[in-house]
């Protein structure tokens, strides 16, 4: 729930809607129920670029400083090659073609259709919780979707219940042995406090952790300043190590 429902959510749900309705259609009780999923950090990353410019900005941006007008791009083509029409041509990327040419999160908010007076509201995760899911069940509903909107809920620790269910749900996992605490390698940011998977990051995207290989160097040799430099900092007769990080360690 970071922005309104996009033609990808009504494709996905048209085939909810219809296999439901063809289930009641034979005479079965048919559920259809729809969360809100808020969940992660994309919210929490936008809110804090929101809060940014209004520091930088102003509450209503007014000190936003004019920028140089970019070239125009020509429009992405994804046409069909001319030899042969069963073959699909794009010249950008999933990531690439879906991207808002816009430099700061309050444009992207304005390009959502909200007012420019309310963005500054958006500095808190929280209103971001509370402003988008009715847009959701209005668009939904005006789609003509038979959904049961007495089951939603919104997710994270703003809804106790979700909270509580989800904390006993590991919980119980954990003390059936089905999950024990591990490590791996992942993407951390320092300024959350905590990973951030690739859809987690506002900038990012496709980026994995990568694994240097660290390979000592011993000094064999010192230079005139190098032994001025360590003298009386290190015991007779020490070895001193240089250590190389390196992505290629074959090369090494």
């Amino acid at each position: 729930m970071n922005g309104s429902l996009h033609a990808g959510h009504s494709f996905s749900l048209s085939k909810v809607e219809f296999a439901t309705g063809y289930q009641r259609m034979k005479g079965k009780r048919a559920l259809f129920p729809l969360g809100f999923h808020c969940t992660g950090m994309p919210i929490k990353a936008s809110s804090d670029k929101i809060k940014r410019e209004v520091e930088l900005f102003g509450k209503n941006f007014e000190d936003v400083p004019e920028e140089e007008d970019e070239e125009p791009q020509p429009p992405p083509t994804n046409a069909a090659t001319k030899d042969d029409v069963t073959k699909f041509a794009a010249k950008k990327g999933k990531a690439a073609a879906k991207a808002v040419k816009l430099r700061y999160q309050f444009q992207i908010m304005l390009a959502l259709g909200i007012p420019l007076e309310e963005i500054h509201q958006f500095a808190e995760p929280e209103y971001w919780l509370k402003y988008f899911p009715p847009i959701c069940m209005r668009d939904c509903t005006s789609l003509g979707l038979r959904i049961d909107w007495r089951r939603s809920f919104v997710t994270t620790d703003a809804n106790p219940y979700y909270d509580a269910f989800v904390r006993w749900q590991m919980n119980r996992l954990k003390e059936l042995g089905k999950i024990k605490f591990g490590e791996r390698y992942t993407i951390y940011s320092p300024k959350d406090g905590q990973p951030c998977m690739d859809h987690d990051r506002s900038d990012g995207e496709g980026l994995g952790p990568q694994e240097y290989t660290a390979i000592k160097l011993k000094i064999l040799e010192w230079t005139e300043e190098g032994k001025k430099e360590i003298s009386g900092n290190l015991p007779e007769g020490a070895e001193v190590f240089l250590v190389a990080a390196t992505l290629r360690p074959e090369t090494m």
